[in-house]
């Protein structure tokens, strides 16, 4: 090799070495930068995925005082089906309670095996008590007869695995609460409503807490939007003594229309907070005799 061939090799030597040199020092530079930037990142993303959580799952409550005629009950059947990871509670009310006969006419006959053959749904047959005030003899009846119902259709799918009470009391009173709990032991030992029968109360606000143990669940607020907004939200639920959310049910209607996207999502949130059952309707009038435009992102954010 020539005197001029290994100053070339040396000079091309030194080249190679700066440019590795750029390069690592490139690289530590570029750590340096992912070390301070990534982090950060990683916080607002977890960050993010934290605030978009809806909380706790919530059950959908349904008072369905819709009549079945044919397809009328599809809004609630088609949810149903789409979202088998949500859980339904359903109250149907054939006639202000289960009607005078053994069994309900025909549409009803035929639609409500349909709704129980759904793993996640319960059916509650509707009863009310006029504040613990109805005859007694009278509740006693239309419980019997929900629960003969299997029996007497000769079809065990036609049945509910519960009773819906309205108007209980929110006064305490001594006679209130062992009618109450008269009503619920009934419920309880009857076989003709499943081995697990549920009960719900409806006050339609927040009773006497002595009144929640005789109730697997209690409708503590069945309100409009625009109350439930004045009286501070879910905050209002914190001021029932010795309760826990899996007793408490909530129903807002009269939700304005201009509640839904992400506003309707945050009200959903809000409640599914403190009310492990749930019914959220945009509809003034006829609340529970038909379903709003907004019944399937109600429901999609419950599934959510």
């Amino acid at each position: 090799m020539s005197t001029t061939d290994t100053e070339k090799h040396v000079s091309s030597r030194g080249c190679l070495k700066s440019r590795r040199s750029r390069i690592i020092a490139g690289l530590i530079v570029l750590i340096v930068i992912l070390a301070a930037v990534i982090p950060p990142v990683v916080v607002t993303t977890l960050r993010k995925k934290h605030n978009n959580s809806m909380g706790p799952k919530s059950k959908v409550f349904v008072p369905l005082y819709v009549y079945p005629a044919p397809g009328a009950w599809s809004p609630l059947e088609d949810v149903i089906s789409t979202h088998p990871d949500v859980n339904f509670t359903v109250v149907i009310n054939p006639g202000n309670g289960p009607g005078p006969n053994s069994l309900p006419d025909a549409n009803y006959t035929r639609e409500i095996p349909k709704l129980a053959s759904h793993a996640n749904v319960r059916l509650l047959g509707y009863v009310h008590t006029t504040y613990a005030q109805r005859n007694i003899s009278l509740v006693q009846k239309d419980i019997e007869t929900y629960a003969a119902w299997p029996t007497n259709s000769s079809n065990p799918d036609l049945a509910v695995r519960g009773i819906f009470f309205d108007e209980t009391p929110q006064a305490y009173s001594a006679h209130s609460l062992a009618y109450l709990q008269n009503m619920t032991d009934l419920v309880r030992g009857l076989k003709g409503l499943g081995s697990d029968p549920f009960v719900v109360h409806n006050p339609g606000a927040i009773p006497d807490s002595r009144y929640l143990s005789s109730a697997d669940s209690t409708v503590v607020f069945e309100e409009t939007y625009n109350t439930f907004e004045a009286r501070s939200g879910a905050n209002l639920f914190t001021a029932i003594p010795d309760s826990n959310r899996s007793q408490l049910c909530a129903v807002i209607h009269s939700v304005p229309d201009t509640v839904e996207g992400s506003k309707l999502r945050e009200l959903v949130k809000e409640a599914r907070k403190v009310a492990d059952e749930l019914f959220i309707t945009h509809l003034s009038i006829n609340y529970y005799a038909s379903f709003g435009n907004q019944w399937s992102e109600f429901v999609d954010l419950m599934a959510a």
